[in-house]
């Protein structure tokens, strides 16, 4: 496997599924993994750096992982007994609620020289690991570009004062924010959007996005603000599709070696609907199939003559 482009850094988890129908069934997932094995199903040579237990969750997630190409790099001296899994609960919409069982403990965490990390979800938000993969963004080499998903989950019980203090400190370290309307309407209830993004880019956000489901997204730099509509799809359900966004949005932005520009902070609004289209195109390909399955490179590239840059 060549040398990784991409280091994601966050929880790999088993996603134990309700369906409405009363089955049960169990799918690799987790926010971060769920980037890296998108990111590597698109062509770009993906790490994860996370934890896996010893159980027979651990091997399935690391076949899942190896199969669709991520190079694993495991965390902390010893893997814990136990894989974290989230409980996901599908409603009539499709739409899933959650319930977790995480360790996050990674431990010092050195950074190789990269063109993109990536980090979010629980990774940011559980200690003692949230603050190992912050100082560890604070320690990124410049010419690093940094993604951040804070994805976040009410049903942790964390004080939103807490978490949102948190949210702040990687967005003052990211150079690339991506927010669904959910993660909005709990850390920020009483503000507008645009207030939320001139936030964002007052700590150094060079591109802020927020995704709004069956609406699309809204794109945002200190210099323009888009609009950009989803894509019509049926709904199996929504399990990964941020996840499947934040991959498709880093694919185009990678592939359109557009890095450097945004570590810049000079993002140009063609080429960034551009990227949106894309990601907006990955989103619909997973919400059509049931489970995290971010779609490889030929789905993508088969689903739309228009959604490369």
């Amino acid at each position: 496997m060549s040398e990784p482009t991409a280091l994601v850094i966050g929880e790999a988890l088993t996603d134990i599924v309700h369906e409405e129908d009363g089955t049960v069934r169990s799918r690799p997932g987790g926010s971060p993994a769920n980037v890296a094995v998108g990111l590597a199903r698109l062509g770009v040579p993906a790490e994860l750096l996370t934890r896996l237990g010893t159980d027979v969750n651990g091997d399935a997630l690391r076949e899942h992982l190896e199969q669709s190409g991520v190079r694993l790099r495991e965390a902390g001296t010893e893997p814990p007994e136990r894989t974290s899994t989230a409980e996901a609960q599908i409603g009539p919409d499709g739409a899933a609620t959650y319930r977790f069982d995480i360790e996050w403990d990674p431990g010092e965490i050195r950074l190789d020289p990269v063109r993109l990390v990536h980090t979010g979800s629980l990774a940011t938000a559980i200690e003692p690991g949230a603050a190992a993969v912050e100082a560890a963004l604070s320690a990124a080499h410049p010419g690093t570009l940094l993604s951040f998903d804070p994805n976040v989950r009410p049903s942790l019980g964390l004080p939103v004062a807490g978490i949102r203090s948190r949210v702040e400190r990687f967005a003052d370290r990211a150079h690339v924010v991506k927010m669904s309307d959910e993660d909005l309407e709990w850390l920020y209830p009483a503000e507008p959007l645009v207030d939320v993004a001139d936030r964002m880019h007052a700590s150094g956000v060079a591109l802020f996005v927020v995704t709004r489901g069956a609406q699309g997204c809204t794109l945002s730099t200190p210099h323009w603000t888009a609009e950009i509509p989803a894509l019509p799809v049926t709904v199996a359900d929504t399990i990964g599709a941020g996840d499947a966004f934040m991959s498709g949005l880093l694919f185009a932005i990678l592939t359109a070696d557009a890095d450097q520009e945004i570590r810049d902070g000079a993002v140009p609004q063609q080429a960034a609907e551009s990227w949106a289209a894309t990601a907006l195109r990955s989103a619909a390909i997973t919400v059509g199939r049931r489970g995290a399955e971010p779609p490889f490179l030929e789905e993508l590239v088969g689903s739309s003559a228009q959604i490369l840059p």
